[in-house]
């Protein structure tokens, strides 16, 4: 080992080292100072180790599996909660439609499926730079609106990889690449907002409204929204993109042949013709899910246990375990976990009635863009989906109540917002690219707020319209 190798482990080291003796420093003063006004001093004790969580696992100075294992092991040592009650809310329908959603994904690549799809589509947007960087975001945000955002985060990633390497895009160098590969997970999770099926925060939404107040979002109800807010920010996402990241060359290689490999994927095979069947089936079954009454979560489940079947044998499970990431499950599950102590604890409350409380008597366009607001930068203390609407949805939903309007309308805005994941990336969507190397956590916040603060106004006027017509 080079004297430089072993220098620049030392520094990582002693990087790391100083981020523990922060986050625990943080703890120790903040959860000893006098609570604010109608919060309880476990309340604001629950807020400190969310915000000591969040610099976790930014920071990265515990693996990300590791830390969140042993963040559910902390509310009982503080004295916030039992560990029984914190595991609770761990294993979450959600993180199972997740779990599905990825080898759906996987099937969908190994079949040849997604490159055929992916190929088709790339192609129709030519070999500049910023058009390329366009089919890659548009084409990962047309995915999400049914494949969800995660899996299809991963497979055009895969691709775009490709496409870098081929044009000698060198990680941590390339400003293209780095546009690439940041646009494309902001892409899959503005997709993922378009339908029901294409974030699994959305049925966590769904599921979460009907369990509080008994009324249940349709497939095309949601979509209504969902489709044109997501077309319109995809482009706005790109529109940031190229304009912050501006690529350091004209024309992107590797592109030369797509006619060639077009030619040569030929006929759909077998398995491609089952997957396909299957996969269509699914969306099917998802959108008529208000009439069937199948969960989306065990539709998803469902199909991707038939691709395993002896005869069909698309997946082994073998490739359950090459895709699925231990660490995106553990991430999902303890933040989910960890910020529900801000439910049970009454910090939500708090928060929401702090930052809403004084809107209640607002005209309904004002209360909107106030919960739309509040949607987006309540990542900035709870940054994975999930938890923002596990924490918010019956603060939201009893607010409408109590104004006197349908809880749909306050809802769904909170549903849409709690994809805009890039303000501190640690939602698994948004860490889908990461992998690669061509970004650092740093550097997707950027775009992120000026993306998610464009994204008010336009799911407002979206809103307003939808509930003016009528529609929802």
């Amino acid at each position: 080992m080079s004297q430089e190798t072993k220098n620049n482990k030392n520094n990582v080291g002693k990087r790391k080292l100083a981020y523990l003796i922060i986050v625990v420093s943080i703890y120790a003063v903040m959860s000893r100072m006098t609570p604010p006004e109608g919060l309880s001093v476990n309340g604001w004790r629950a807020i400190v180790l969310i915000i000591c969580a969040t610099i976790t696992w930014v920071t990265e100075y515990i693996p990300i599996g590791a830390s969140s294992a042993l963040m559910l092991f902390l509310p009982q040592l503080l004295g916030l909660d039992t560990t029984g009650n914190v595991m609770k809310n761990f294993a979450t329908p959600t993180l199972f439609f997740i779990f599905s959603s990825i080898l759906i994904a996987r099937a969908f690549s190994k079949v040849g499926f997604g490159k055929r799809v992916s190929i088709h589509l790339i192609s129709i947007f030519g070999n500049k730079s910023k058009n390329v960087l366009l089919g890659l975001m548009a084409t990962t945000s047309l995915l999400s609106f049914f494949l969800a955002d995660i899996p299809t985060g991963v497979i055009v990633g895969g691709i775009a990889y490709e496409i870098l390497r081929k044009s000698n895009c060198l990680p941590g160098e390339s400003a293209f690449g780095k546009s690439v590969m940041i646009g494309i997970p902001i892409s899959a999770a503005v997709g993922g907002i378009a339908t029901p099926a294409g974030s699994g925060v959305n049925i966590l939404s769904i599921n979460l409204l009907k369990s509080v107040t008994g009324i249940e979002i349709g497939f095309l109800q949601w979509s209504i929204v969902g489709v044109p807010t997501a077309i319109i920010l995809t482009f706005v996402a790109w529109f940031v993109m190229s304009k912050l990241y501006k690529p350091e060359f004209e024309i992107v290689g590797g592109l030369e042949n797509t006619k060639q490999d077009k030619a040569a994927l030929g006929k759909m095979d077998k398995k491609e013709m089952i997957f396909a069947v299957v996969f269509f089936t699914t969306i099917v079954l998802w959108v008529t899910s208000s009439f069937t009454k199948l969960e989306v979560p065990f539709v998803s489940m469902l199909a991707a246990s038939i691709y395993f079947l002896p005869g069909i044998d698309i997946l082994e499970w073998k490739d359950a375990k090459e895709a699925v990431s231990l660490d995106i499950l553990l991430l999902v599950g303890s933040c989910n976990a960890i910020a529900m102590l801000l439910a049970t604890l009454g910090s939500a409350q708090w928060i929401s009635d702090t930052f809403l409380g004084g809107f209640a008597q607002s005209s309904l366009p004002v209360l909107l863009f106030a919960v739309s607001t509040f949607g987006i930068f309540i990542h900035l203390l709870v940054p994975i989906s999930g938890a923002v609407m596990a924490l918010t949805i019956q603060i939201i939903a009893a607010l409408a109540q109590t104004i006197g309007i349908n809880p749909i309308y306050l809802v769904l805005p909170l549903a849409y917002t709690a994809s805009c994941v890039f303000l501190i990336p640690l939602d698994p969507t948004a860490l889908t690219t990461y992998g690669y190397d061509y970004w650092e956590l740093k550097e997707m916040p950027k775009p992120g707020f000026i993306i998610g603060t464009v994204w008010i106004p336009i799911l407002v006027v979206f809103m307003v319209l939808a509930i003016n017509l009528g529609l929802i």
